[in-house]
Order: structure tokens, then C-alpha cells, then sequence
């Protein structure tokens, strides 16, 4: 790691993958956004689809057999805080649920916390530096250079980045740079998706947490279809919440005022008519935290 490092935040979905076949089946793109030695990480929320797992596992082979570090990060490894193990774990836990209409937390305490403790922790181990208060990844920067982090948001989607510049902890600026790939390149989802193909690839599903409050009517209607267990049990985290604060003026649900089986209702009412496979279809080409779709 003496020639500069670059992690690649791999959320597992589209375009987080578009980036990682390109660095692997593309020595431009590789020279261009790769700088020294190259780690794929994925923290896992505990909340995501079966696609995902099962597009992880495949990831991790083909990082295997490219000879790229891989770390799938789980609450076993001990990067996770004890509040948050994973994301259903947190809400049953706590009698709440993710709602649109309150803090977004679940990125910070799911993905990019457990990265970064993963990456200080890593360098201290190698270089021998105290992990306190991230004095490895600092230590590391002020001798052989900041880590480049790749991150995966796409064209269209520059508000996202503009809306967070310059607001990381002072630690994170002392010792980081993010890129942002897509950007550069110009790739928007449909983009991704085409060059995710070109390398003979199946495109995976967007990848978002199963109980997400950002989903749309019809994605919320395609967890019903196909994955009712699910959806119920999100109905019953959800009423657990609202029990537990009875009394409180604003008592909302996860998906707004109206609670989940009325949004269903609402969904049902308005998209009843797309068929399962037209659902899908649309799932594939929109993600529920981010502008990119298309």
C-alpha cells in the first residue's frame, strides 16, 4: 500500500458494478481511477434482496480470480455498532422505523461508518498505528497520500455530491478523497447498465434496503408481489413504532402519514394494473435513495 490505495464503496448495485467491471475488464479506466493498490468493500445492511446476496457472491469470486481485494463486511467482524447490527435488527431493538419524513441515518451507521472503521483498522494492523480516532488512516495519508474512495453515484445525480462537499468530519478530510467515476465518465443508470452488459454480465438489481422508506408506489407494490413475508413484517415493525409512541402529535409511518397497508391500498389503486413483470421492469431501472433512473 506504499503506492497510494484506492477503495471502491461497493454497494452491490448497478452502479457501484459498473464501476468494478470496468477497472477490471478496462486497463484506460483502470490507469485513469485507480491509483495503487485497489480493495472492493461492501458493508452489509443485513436488509438486502436475495438478488444481492446472491450478485455478492458472484462478485466476490470474480474479484477472487482478478486477484482484487474483497471485504464483505458484517456485523460479525465487529465494524458495526452494537445499535446497529443490521437494519431490522435496529428496528425491532428500538420499537422505530426508517420514515421519509425523518433523519436518514441508515447510510451513515450501515455503510459508511463500518467502511471507514474497517479501512482505519486495516492500516493499523499493517503500519502499526493506533486505530484512535481514525490516527491510522491519518497517519497513512500524511505519508504515503490520501486513500482514493470511489463512490458510485451517476450522472444526474451531482446534487448528491454537491449537497455533502465539504461537510465530511475532519478526520475524513484530512485523509480522504472521493471520486466519483461515473460522473467523470458521464454514465447515468441506463449507462451503467449497458456497460454492465457489454462485458457479459447480467445486470443486477438496484441495490437498495428491502424495508426502505424512499421506495415508490410501485416498488412498494412489487415487495408486496414478490416478497410478502417481508412486507408484512415491515407492516408489524411498523406498528410497533406507533405503539410505542402513542400519544406523540405526529405518529407518521414509514412511507409518509398514511401507514403501510394503506399505502398499499394507495399503490394497488394506481399500479394494480401493471403486471409483476412490468414492476420489475421498472425496479430495474430506478433506485429508491438516489435520482439515477431513467
Amino acid at each position: 500500500m506504499k503506492d497510494g490505495l484506492t477503495i471502491l464503496s461497493f454497494g452491490a448495485g448497478q452502479d457501484s458494478t459498473a464501476i468494478l467491471y470496468s477497472v477490471i475488464y478496462s486497463p484506460e479506466f483502470r490507469r485513469k481511477h485507480v491509483k495503487g493498490t485497489f480493495h472492493v468493500i461492501f458493508s452489509d445492511t443485513g436488509d438486502e434482496h436475495p438478488e444481492t446476496y446472491d450478485h455478492l457472491r458472484e462478485v466476490k469470486q470474480l474479484c477472487l480470480d482478478h486477484q482484487i481485494g474483497f471485504t464483505w463486511i458484517t456485523p460479525e467482524l465487529g465494524h458495526h455498532s452494537n445499535s446497529w447490527n443490521s437494519l431490522r435488527d435496529h428496528y425491532r431493538k428500538y420499537n422505530v422505523v426508517m420514515m421519509v419524513s425523518g433523519r436518514k441515518s441508515c447510510t451513515d451507521q450501515l455503510k459508511i461508518r463500518p467502511i471507514y472503521k474497517f479501512i482505519n483498522e486495516s492500516i493499523s494492523e499493517w503500519n502499526g498505528v493506533d486505530p484512535f480516532r481514525k490516527k491510522a488512516l491519518i497517519d497513512y495519508a500524511e505519508t504515503y497520500g490520501k486513500v482514493r474512495v470511489l463512490l458510485g453515484i451517476a450522472k444526474g445525480e451531482e446534487k448528491r455530491v454537491q449537497k455533502s462537499s465539504g461537510k465530511e468530519p475532519k478526520w475524513q478530510q484530512r485523509s480522504v478523497t472521493k471520486h466519483y467515476p461515473l460522473i467523470e465518465e458521464g454514465w447515468d443508470r441506463q449507462a451503467c447498465q449497458e456497460v454492465i452488459s457489454s462485458y457479459g454480465h447480467e445486470v443486477p438489481l438496484p441495490s437498495n434496503c428491502m424495508l426502505c422508506p424512499f421506495m415508490s408506489g410501485q416498488e412498494l407494490l412489487w415487495l408486496y408481489r414478490t416478497y410478502p413475508g417481508d412486507f408484512w413484517e415491515w407492516v408489524d415493525l411498523e406498528k410497533n413504532k406507533v405503539i410505542a409512541n402513542l400519544g406523540r402529535e405526529k405518529n407518521h409511518g414509514a412511507l409518509g402519514e398514511a401507514y403501510l397497508e394503506d399505502q398499499l391500498a394507495k399503490a394497488n389503486e394506481k399500479y394494480g394494473h401493471m403486471s409483476t413483470e412490468e414492476l420489475n421492469e421498472y425496479k430495474m431501472s430506478h433506485g429508491h435513495c438516489v435520482m439515477s433512473k431513467y
